[in-house]
């Protein structure tokens, strides 16, 4: 293994796109990761890779349409360049002097690509599915005629199935379904049942994966009583009932308890008669009748443990019964915790009873239509690949008969099905050390865990670590070259922003979850030397209103402007200022122009509005 580190970008661009080994990029934003994809594309053609044997996913289908014009437009200006001109640009893409054979080539590769079955691969691997079950529906077990569906069609889709299943609920029908929407709207509130139910309805790819990874709704049921702890099938009710039967707590010490109680001062005396009408009850019913004022003499009003069940001086005077009323503390604080347990495992039971008849009224309407949506094209494809009896290594032959190269644009949003997809693709490059000598097969990632859109189509930044380890110890196992480049320098901003950004991140807490594997997060200026300023301007607050009279007829207008208005105002009075007092462009020599000034919002709320308004 090989970790490349340096300032000089150029030199770590070359070490990532070079074509003989698989590669691990962690770039920071700014670091012009596309130009390092679209480098690594064209030195795997200029090494001879045919174009329809490398594989680049992207993001988005901006992302991949952006590559996809980039690597075209330098092949198209090879085709035309004077010897020298292109010469000079294979160089600098390389690093080193080509050689005719590859000045040849790099003329005909435009052609190639034109040429190529398919055209260049260069999707985003939602794409990439969609194609590979449009070769192999039968195989898959889908109708040859199936169709996508976009987002807005699954969402009205479901939004009809959840009203199927619920009016199918709620007339009685299905005695368990019926069920389990009482607990469910027994759990939230009027205006919350929506809410949950939108809820169900996003994440039912999330829950459909769930369900297949556990065998089904039963199974996945019982998995979450058992992952709580709770005996399965045990409600809230049973165990409460459980813990008041005869032989479930200790009936002689809580009588100690209680004349331990007797003998103390008031404050112990007080929780004698809720403890004795306990102890006077020989039923559960009737237990059950006086349980909450029974909790008293454990717990506080806000439900937490008392402090001091008695005492000092009477539980010095009675130690057998200070420790029995502390071991029945105890016993109910876990009470407690089963009962909460059980609580949540009933109602996410319930959820699953109900998330489940979606899925299959989905999945019906799905099949009537022979369509599919952006779920099914990943986990339709994943179980086509995951087939035995040597069907998925017939499939990746047909590609094309194989790929030679993956290259994996904005890895930390990759979630874990779509790295299994990948894991399968490239399982064969790293099949045997001989075969490969001479033209190994490669794989190449590039991402930042700092940016990844987390939760988003259940982005999992940490698999993005995982995955880099996992094709190291393969790179390993046959000798095969693996490179880890770091790529911090940024040709976006300046040092005075890097800089700030690097302080904010410095410590030890704010750090988590961002550096990579813990590391100190750091990014290099490309621009050194440019000029740049940091602001922090104190939070703009709301105005108060004077307290008047209630009876004040209201004969004037008080007007008291948002926080936002406010602001937009300061930002265009310091735009103003700087243009009026010919404040210096130091980056260009010359005082600031009304054109000079970029302003960001997070996002675009009726603020933005008013700061047009303002200037």
């Amino acid at each position: 293994m090989t970790e490349i580190r340096g300032t000089d970008p150029n030199i770590l661009q070359r070490n990532a796109s070079d074509p003989m080994a698989s590669v691990w990029v962690s770039a920071s934003a700014g670091a012009d990761k596309t130009k390092v994809l679209s480098d690594r594309v064209l030195r795997l053609m200029l090494s001879g890779t045919e174009p329809h044997r490398i594989l680049c996913l992207t993001f988005t289908k901006a992302a991949a349409a952006e590559m996809a014009n980039r690597v075209n437009e330098r092949l198209g200006h090879w085709a035309t360049m004077e010897d020298r001109e292109l010469q000079d640009d294979l160089f600098k893409l390389a690093g080193t002097a080509p050689s005719v054979d590859e000045t040849r080539r790099a003329r005909r590769l435009f052609a190639s690509v034109l040429d190529a079955p398919g055209g260049m691969k260069i999707q985003t691997i939602h794409a990439f599915c969609q194609s590979l079950l449009r070769r192999f529906p039968l195989e898959a077990g889908l109708a040859p005629h199936f169709e996508i569906m976009d987002d807005r069609t699954a969402a009205e889709t479901m939004a009809d199935v959840q009203e199927e299943v619920l009016a199918f609920a709620r007339n009685g029908r299905d005695d368990d379904l019926a069920d389990a929407l009482s607990v469910v709207t027994g759990q939230v509130r009027e205006g919350a049942f929506g809410e949950v139910m939108g809820e169900l309805a996003r994440e039912r790819g999330r829950l459909k994966r769930m369900l297949i990874r556990h065998g089904g709704a039963a199974r996945m049921r019982d998995a979450v009583y058992a992952a709580l702890g709770v005996p399965n099938g045990q409600s809230e009710d049973d165990i409460l009932r459980k813990a008041l039967s005869d032989d479930a707590f200790d009936r002689d010490g809580l009588m100690r308890g209680l004349a331990a109680l007797e003998a103390g001062t008031k404050t112990d005396q007080d929780r004698v008669p809720a403890l004795a009408q306990f102890l006077e009850k020989t039923g559960i019913e009737d237990r059950l009748a006086v349980f909450s004022d029974y909790r008293g003499v454990f717990f506080t009003a806000a439900g937490e443990p008392r402090a001091k069940l008695i005492t000092k001086k009477a539980a010095e005077n009675h130690p057998m019964g200070a420790d029995a009323l502390e071991a029945e503390c105890a016993r109910l604080i876990e009470i407690d915790r089963l009962r909460k347990a059980a609580a949540l495992a009933g109602a996410t039971s319930a959820l699953i009873r109900i998330g489940n008849a979606m899925l299959d009224r989905y999945a019906a309407k799905k099949a009537l239509h022979a369509r599919l949506d952006y779920d099914d094209l990943i986990l339709t494809s994943l179980q086509l690949l995951q087939q035995q009896a040597g069907i998925a290594g017939w499939v990746l032959f047909k590609l094309d008969e194989g790929l030679d190269h993956i290259l994996i644009d904005e890895a930390q949003d990759t979630n874990p099905e779509q790295w299994e997809v990948v894991r399968i693709l490239a399982e064969e490059f790293f099949a045997g050390a001989g075969q490969h000598d001479e033209k190994p097969r490669t794989i190449f990632a590039v991402g930042d865990a700092k940016q990844s859109i987390y939760s988003f189509q259940r982005a999992d930044p940490e698999k993005f670590t995982q995955m880099r380890a996992y094709f190291r110890e393969r790179a390993r196992e046959i000798e095969a070259e693996w490179r880890e480049v770091p790529m911090n320098i940024s040709f976006r901003s300046t040092d005075a922003v890097l800089g700030t950004v690097d302080r904010v991140f410095a410590g030890m807490i704010a750090k988590q979850g961002v550096g990579d594997d813990g590391a100190d997060v750091s990014h290099s200026p490309f621009r050194v030397g440019q000029a740049g300023r940091i602001e922090l301007w104190p939070a703009v607050e709301p105005q108060e209103r004077a307290a008047e009279d209630p009876w004040t007829p209201p004969t004037r207008i008080v007007r008291l402007e948002d926080p936002e208005i406010r602001l937009a105002r300061v930002i265009a009075g310091r735009i103003r200022h700087a243009i009026d007092t010919r404040e210096e462009l130091t980056s260009r020599g010359r005082p600031v122009r009304a054109g000079d000034f970029m302003i960001l919002v997070r996002r675009r709320t009726a603020f933005v509005d008013e700061v047009v308004k303002a200037l």
